[in-house]
């Protein structure tokens, strides 16, 4: 749990706050698999332990990458727009997350990728929603359960007044690496999301100077 607030501060001190894409992610949706019995799994993980790759996603996009980079590793066509400093991509069609479908949104900040959203709306079931708890774990880990208040506090700096306390609901979160945290809640009735944030470190969040 202290690992997890330190990596939220250090994230909310690097300037995500700042963030205003306008209208805020896309409408999304989720359809569920007809086979129960297939092995968890999600889209997104960590490459091979001494390959120095780091944290890494569909078709190998990585932290810090351009707009144009993500478009070139992308199997599904992206589009996009701006809006001041930060930018958005993301796919006009669906694509696979676990055994679900979902659409995209990679965020950029000075064309660089900060934030990732899967967002499966609100045609998903409580089932589906357990179910990606425990693909999430069989990648990353056994969740913590960080406060409600937290997820409400970093969703308001960057939409204010889009995100209620109230509706932030069975919080789950992991992180992978130093610099990666997961998210996966309920931010309305029955819509649910995964979000994956790209963490400051906490020599980068602060001036040193003289210390």
């Amino acid at each position: 749990m202290k690992k997890w607030i330190c990596l939220l501060l250090a994230l909310l001190l690097c300037g995500v706050e700042s963030m205003a894409l306008g209208g805020g992610l896309a409408s999304l949706w989720v359809t569920a698999s007809p086979t129960p019995e297939a092995t968890p799994q999600v889209t997104p993980g960590i490459s091979a332990a001494g390959t120095g790759g780091g944290f890494s996603f569909r078709g190998g996009v990585r932290w810090g990458m351009t707009r144009d980079l993500v478009k070139a590793l992308e199997t599904v066509e992206l589009v996009g727009r701006e809006n001041g400093e930060w930018s958005i991509l993301y796919p006009t069609v669906k694509v696979d997350v676990s055994r679900y479908q979902a659409d995209l949104t990679y965020m950029f900040l000075n064309d660089q990728l900060k934030m990732i959203a899967y967002n499966f709306g609100a045609a998903g079931t409580e089932a589906d929603f357990q179910y990606l708890t425990g693909a999430l774990d069989s990648v990353y880990g056994d969740h913590v359960e960080p406060d409600a208040a937290m997820i409400f506090g970093f969703w308001n700096q960057i939409y204010p007044g889009s995100y209620s306390l109230e509706n932030i609901r069975q919080a789950r979160g992991w992180t992978a690496g130093e610099d990666t945290m997961i998210c996966l809640y309920y931010y309305a009735k029955d819509a649910y999301e995964i979000l994956y944030i790209r963490a400051g470190k906490a020599s980068d969040a602060y001036v040193t100077t003289g210390l």
